[in-house]
């Protein structure tokens, strides 16, 4: 194989990569709503399911669906974050549920119920572990799978039944998107650090340095 033949394929598999990406970031954004000029999230609250110090020097806010790849794409990141930054990251996690994704409500439903037991990370993990073998089933059936998460997490299965149809599981799903909404979120994920909006990272250290940096700052 010659040189320019060599050329030709690496430039066809760069192209044919950002075309995949390009179609990804397409396929997470949810028409109609606000631009990128976002506001700031709501305080956090009791409600809020959150992992760090509350006096971490950093902030992080995601706002997220469970059946968007890029959202799983970033969880192994967002949890080396969480791991390597144990004392000056404090971290957020809010819903956005696509309209596209039909199992998105569901899954966050799972999620709540589960932190209902104390579970709510155990289970956002399952959920993006194994979101290739949920995303395409019907809401019956990723209902029913969610339902063997949470037994396989040891839940009380009659509690979690309760609670993942409840209204106020609901109702904290739509406060948090409607919070996204009105600071102009438009796909997940989005992330805010110390309640300003970044442009996603593209790899850990290049997220670790935007909270290093801002921790610096914090201390400055």
């Amino acid at each position: 194989m010659n040189i320019k033949r060599i050329l030709f394929w690496v430039c066809f598999v760069a192209v044919l990569g950002l075309i995949m990406w390009g179609l990804i970031v397409a396929m997470n954004k949810e028409p109609g709503t606000a631009g990128s000029n976002l506001g700031t999230p709501m305080d956090i609250t009791a409600a809020d399911h959150v992992r760090g110090p509350n006096n971490a020097p950093v902030t992080l806010i995601e706002y997220a669906d469970y059946q968007c790849p890029a959202c799983a794409s970033f969880n192994p990141i967002v949890e080396r974050l969480v791991a390597n930054s144990s004392s000056t990251l404090r971290f957020v996690t809010r819903h956005f549920p696509l309209a596209q994704h039909r199992n998105a409500v569901a899954a966050a439903q799972a999620a709540e119920a589960a932190g209902k037991q104390g579970k709510y990370w155990d289970m956002a993990g399952l959920l993006y572990d194994n979101q290739t073998a949920w995303e395409n089933l019907s809401t019956t059936e990723a209902a029913q799978l969610f339902r063997g998460y949470a037994e396989r997490l040891s839940l009380k299965l009659d509690q979690f039944d309760v609670d993942v149809s409840s209204a106020e599981i609901k109702a904290k799903i739509d406060a948090d998107r409607a919070d996204g909404l009105k600071i102009g979120v438009s796909g997940t994920p989005t992330f805010f650090v110390n309640g300003t909006s970044i442009t996603n990272p593209s790899n850990y250290d290049a997220f670790k340095q935007i909270i290093d940096t801002a921790a610096l700052g914090d201390s400055q």
